[in-house]
C-alpha cells in the first residue's frame, strides 16, 4: 500500500481485472455466478453453510483489499466504474431469479448472489464499514439457513417449498428459527445496514 503509487497503472489495471474475474467467479458476481446455485443446492448442507457463509465473503475480501490498493494507487475511478455496475446487475439479476425458485436450498443460493452484489456495490462505494457489517450478519445468518434447509430436507425428505407446509406446527423451534433467519437476511431492523 505504501509504494502504491509506484505501481505501472496499466499493468494495475490489467491485474485488478484479472483479480475481479477469478474472485468475482468465486463469489458469484453475475454472470460468474452460474456454479453457486447448483453447487449449493445439491451439496450437503454444511457444505452449503461453508460456501455461504465463508467462501464468498473470503473472495470479497480480496476485491475489497485489491480495490484499496487501486485507489491507493490513485485509480479509485476503476473500482467504482467497475464495481458498482457489476454489483447493481448482480443484485437486479439474483432479485429475478430468487422469487421464481421452487427449492429452498437454491432459494437460499441466490440470496446468497444478492448479497454478493450488495457487498460489490459496497466496495464500489468505498464504504468499509458497510462492506464489515453486511458481511458479518451474511455469514452468520446464511450459515444458519443452510444448515435449518438441511434439517428441514432430512425432516421431510424433501428441499421443495411446496411441500414444507405444517413446520411451526411439526417442528417449532426449527419454524422460529427459520422465520428469524429469514427476517434477518432480508435486512430488516435492526440487521439492516446503516450507513450514517
Amino acid at each position: 500500500m505504501t509504494r502504491a503509487g509506484q505501481l505501472d497503472p496499466r499493468l494495475l489495471r490489467l491485474g485488478f481485472i484479472f483479480c475481479l474475474l477469478g474472485y468475482g467467479t468465486k463469489a458469484g458476481l453475475f454472470p460468474l455466478h452460474n456454479w453457486l446455485p447448483d453447487a449449493h443446492s445439491e451439496a450437503p448442507a454444511p457444505a452449503s453453510a461453508m460456501l455461504s457463509g465463508a467462501l464468498l465473503n473470503c473472495a470479497l475480501v480480496a476485491i475489497w483489499r485489491l480495490s484499496q490498493l487501486v485507489s491507493a494507487a490513485g485509480q479509485p475511478e476503476l473500482v467504482r466504474q467497475i464495481l458498482i455496475p457489476a454489483g447493481a446487475i448482480t443484485v437486479l439479476a439474483a432479485s429475478l431469479m430468487l422469487v421464481r425458485q421452487s427449492d429452498l436450498k437454491r432459494m437460499w443460493a441466490y440470496s446468497s448472489v444478492e448479497h454478493v452484489g450488495l457487498l460489490a456495490l459496497a466496495i464500489g462505494l468505498n464504504a468499509g464499514p458497510l462492506f464489515i457489517l453486511h458481511a458479518l450478519n451474511h455469514s452468520l445468518v446464511k450459515v444458519a439457513l443452510f444448515l435449518l434447509a438441511g434439517n428441514l430436507l432430512h425432516h421431510y425428505g424433501t428441499k421443495r417449498l411446496s411441500q414444507l407446509s405444517g413446520l411451526l406446527a411439526g417442528a417449532p423451534v426449527w419454524g422460529v428459527l427459520l422465520a428469524a433467519g429469514a427476517f434477518a437476511i432480508a435486512g430488516s431492523p435492526p440487521l439492516r445496514d446503516v450507513s450514517q
